[in-house]
């Protein structure tokens, strides 16, 4: 007799509210990145998974503190990034 190994996933119907996904505190990050924005060359804190850009400036050390400060924090995790309104855009 073969015994099948049993499935450990969670059936949903239509219909039925699946759980929020989540992005956890290790997985979000923010980097720097030197691009050319607007004609000009601007320094770019760009937040990873979402991709969104935070802040565009000419001085790479602005650029770095804020990268810095958002990393060490993450205030942004439980709403899963930093909300649309206060982006410059998206990568």
């Amino acid at each position: 007799m073969i015994r099948r190994k049993g499935s450990n996933r969670t059936r949903h119907f239509p219909g039925d509210k699946r759980p929020a996904r989540s992005i956890s505190k290790d997985k979000m990050s923010y980097q720097i990145k030197l691009s050319k924005y607007k004609g000009q060359m601007r320094w770019m804190v760009i937040e990873r998974p979402t991709g969104s850009i935070l802040c565009a400036t000419a001085f790479e050390d602005e650029a770095k503190k804020v990268a810095d400060f958002q990393n060490k924090h993450k205030q942004w995790v439980p709403q899963g990034g930093v909300v649309k309104h206060l982006t410059l855009g998206k990568i």
